[in-house]
């Protein structure tokens, strides 16, 4: 997570540094890197799992987490259907 967070923060500088000197920048790289950081976070561990065997999911799309023994058909958010596990090993 500490290395996600550190690509987020290099990337955020760059575009202050782009801004403040007029220096341009590539679009689909910054993209690029954005999509990467995005997958990193998505897939981190984010909460601590619950007792009784529920587990936590995270929607792709909104980032809502969902307990239950399994991922829900739909996010009851935005009615996505792609989840990712969310649970932090104790």
């Amino acid at each position: 997570m500490e290395d996600t967070l550190a690509r987020l923060d290099a990337l955020m500088n760059r575009l202050i540094e782009a801004d403040q000197t007029a220096s341009e920048i590539e679009p689909l790289e910054i993209a690029n890197e954005l999509g990467t950081i995005r997958a990193a976070l998505m897939t981190a561990p984010a909460v601590v799992p619950r007792s009784g065997g529920e587990r936590h999911f995270r929607c792709d799309a909104c980032g809502t987490i969902v307990h239950g023994t399994a991922a829900p058909k739909a996010c009851p958010r935005c009615q996505k259907t792609v989840f990712h596990p969310a649970d932090i090993v104790e």
